[in-house]
């Protein structure tokens, strides 16, 4: 299993907007207490506590001056009980807040869906190449999900104050084929009753992951590499294909090549082939005097839905050049411009909340290209 840490972010961030439009709706800022309390999974909560404490000991780190001696023994003590006074009056704004709900979501996320992943990361993180007794004491005071996990390494670890990150890592994977991991299906679903989720969302997808490599390779291909067939090339009056067996033939090829079988592609490619028009039979319309632009005739018709007006090509540009890589963002975009009323309120969507969002400024062009399959929804 390959996780979608794209998605998992995502979802992070839609957790935690949810959970702080509620929360910050009626004050403006969170306590120790209230955070303890805030999420109905407790391990989200520990992760954000975790996070503060990592920020107060860098911040006090900031504090020592080296204009006076931090090693003596009553600056000591008297900075430890400051620290102390201070770690009981946490106060945090929704702004600095967020993004820290946000990852304690997605650690949560990883930690249940893929342990092996969430350990094994917190090992190679080790500062100086070296994991310290001192690191793994504050793994199991935040960690709840899976501890049988750190408390084994501390086990493992003994008297020693500290160990290289290669010989705890071989720990690791001793312990993990040992160890009987937590279902994640109960966590999951106290998860959703805020905001709705899909295991399944989490996980790659062998065809889309396919699809994508795909992509990469034939972008990355030139065109006087590529094999053609030599019989097409010959024969100067056979129709070129439509823009629906384009995409079905690329879909299937990808698959093919890689042992996958996808079925329902030959129906759907007799359902549009009989729909539009190949190249061919548009350039016969224009040398009768028909001037009507291709992209009007073969792309500008009206359609039911946004989803409808993008190819399989155009998806994965948009996707990527419009949506940072989120597929989840773009869905969930599409959606939302689907429920406009019109094209005005289509358009404000568009250049108040998603352009300056994902910057398309620095995507123009396929910006100008999603903005006219939209326009075809209204028309």
């Amino acid at each position: 299993m390959k996780l979608d840490l794209s998605a998992i972010e995502s979802y992070g961030h839609q957790y935690a907007k949810k959970v702080c439009d509620d929360f910050f709706n009626r004050i403006t800022t969170i306590n120790g207490q209230q955070i303890l309390k805030l999420s109905n999974v407790a391990q989200v909560n520990m992760f954000v506590v975790s996070d503060l404490f990592e920020r107060w000991k860098t911040d006090t780190e900031v504090f020592k001056s080296p204009y006076f001696n931090f090693e003596s023994e009553e600056v000591k003590v008297g900075l430890k009980a400051f620290m102390n006074i201070t770690s009981r009056h946490i106060m945090v704004k929704r702004e600095d807040f967020e993004p820290i709900l946000s990852r304690a979501v997605k650690r949560t996320l990883v930690l249940l869906l893929d342990p092996n992943k969430y350990f094994d990361d917190f090992v190679r993180e080790s500062p100086d190449f070296t994991l310290t007794k001192q690191r793994l004491a504050q793994l199991i005071k935040y960690t709840k999900i899976n501890g049988q996990v750190s408390k084994a390494l501390t086990e493992k670890l003994g008297d020693e104050e500290k160990t290289y990150v290669t010989t705890a890592l071989n720990w690791l994977n001793d312990i993990n084929e040992k160890s009987d991991f937590e279902n994640p299906d109960k966590y999951l679903e106290m998860l959703s009753a805020t905001v709705p989720l899909r295991k399944d969302d989490f996980v790659k997808s062998i065809v889309k992951k396919v699809v994508e490599d795909s992509v990469t390779m034939k972008m990355s291909q030139s065109f006087f590499d590529i094999e053609h067939d030599e019989e097409a090339l010959d024969d100067e009056d056979a129709p070129l294909p439509t823009v629906a067996q384009v995409q079905v033939k690329f879909v299937q090829e990808a698959t093919t090549s890689h042992g996958i079988k996808l079925h329902g592609f030959d129906r759907l490619n007799d359902t549009f082939t009989d729909d539009l028009p190949t190249v061919n039979d548009l350039l016969k319309n224009e040398a009768k005097g028909n001037q009507t632009p291709l992209s009007d005739l073969a792309f500008s018709r009206p359609i039911k839905s946004i989803v409808d007006g993008v190819s399989l090509n155009q998806k994965f540009i948009f996707i990527g050049r419009l949506f940072e890589g989120d597929i989840i963002a773009y869905n969930k975009a599409v959606e939302d411009l689907d429920n406009c009323l019109n094209f005005v309120e289509a358009k404000n969507l568009m250049n108040k909340a998603l352009a300056p969002k994902y910057n398309w400024v620095m995507a123009a062009e396929e910006a100008n290209d999603f903005l006219e399959v939209v326009g075809r929804k209204f028309k």
